[in-house]
């Protein structure tokens, strides 16, 4: 089988569990086997368990992010960055932050952060994201919200995304999957390099998912991916474009006063790329290639209900 035709597989295979474990979790109301939860020592922060997050953050609670940046660029050399944001829970059931750590989310490209240094190709600030999530639907083991994110640039277009993000926790006992659906408005051409006359707006649908795993209640891992279908309404030649990103994650969490997960990424984004614009193929594993290393910690609830005394 050719190997565009396997990956094609892979990615099809990890949205269709996602999509479908969903469906019959939607459908399934009646009362069924409770799934265990690993008691914790301290019940006011997040669950030590990467697996049993929430699909935003509980009331009070301040998460702060940072993570190297190294991936590949298109031509030689490499782009790295240094990444910093910060989220919090202002009331129940909606989480906002300048960030790109959104639960169950792909990574994001190097350069977008509260504070985010650009080193190389080129030294710059990056880009700073600002987003609001809100929970509508959270029931035994599947949540479901709304995501309003905007990217303001320094380095690029400015981007406007709607998106539906879908959670169930360790269904069976075992595994996290993530399903999110989301429309995104660019200010501009994402190939604006590969063609005359670039495009002023274009679109991108997005459809991306993911599964977690604990391995132990403290170690990790998250596989993911997605098909997205980018620079809609672009030039001839550079638009509808499919991509295919990938990425896995492993990370161990810390417990102390404090939760903190330390974690490493790698990945493609994309891996593969069907109808691609002019000078890129199918294949452009050396310009899509990305590694990340980071921190995330999380604090106890500092105001709210759950506020120590």
């Amino acid at each position: 089988m050719p190997r565009s035709a396997v990956v094609a597989h892979i990615h099809a295979a990890l949205l269709l569990v996602s999509a479908t474990v969903i469906g019959k979790v939607a459908l399934a109301e009646e009362p069924g086997p409770e799934i265990e939860v690993l008691e914790e020592i301290e019940e006011d922060i997040y669950p030590t368990r990467f697996a049993q997050r929430p699909l935003v953050l509980d009331l009070g609670i301040v998460r702060l992010d940072g993570r190297i940046n190294v991936g590949g660029v298109e031509g030689s050399g490499v782009i790295s960055a240094l990444d910093l944001g910060v989220a919090l829970s202002p009331v129940e059931n909606l989480e906002v932050g300048l960030s790109t750590e959104l639960t169950g989310a792909l990574p994001s490209p190097p350069g977008v952060g509260l504070v985010s240094v650009l080193f190389s190709p080129d030294a710059a600030y990056g880009d700073i994201p600002v987003y609001a999530r809100y929970r509508f639907l959270e029931g035994r083991i599947i949540s479901a919200g709304l995501d309003l994110i905007a990217v303001l640039p320094s380095n690029s277009d400015l981007t406007v995304e709607f998106g539906i993000p879908f959670r169930i926790i360790e269904l069976f006992g075992l595994f996290t999957s993530d399903l999110r659906a989301a429309v995104r408005y660019r200010n501009g051409d994402k190939f604006a390099g590969a063609v005359d006359n670039p495009a002023n707006t274009t679109f991108d649908v997005r459809l991306d998912g993911a599964s977690s795993i604990n391995i132990t209640d403290h170690g990790f891992l998250e596989l993911g991916g997605g098909v997205d279908i980018v620079n809609i309404g672009g030039r001839p030649g550079a638009k509808n474009v499919v991509e295919l990103p990938l990425f896995l994650t492993g990370g161990y969490t810390i417990r102390r006063k404090v939760l903190v997960d330390v974690f490493a990424q790698v990945g493609f984004n994309p891996l593969e790329t069907f109808n691609a614009p002019p000078g890129r193929g199918t294949f452009n594993v050396d310009e899509d290639w990305f590694v990340n290393i980071g921190a995330t910690i999380f604090t106890e609830p500092l105001f709210g209900k759950r506020k120590k005394k």
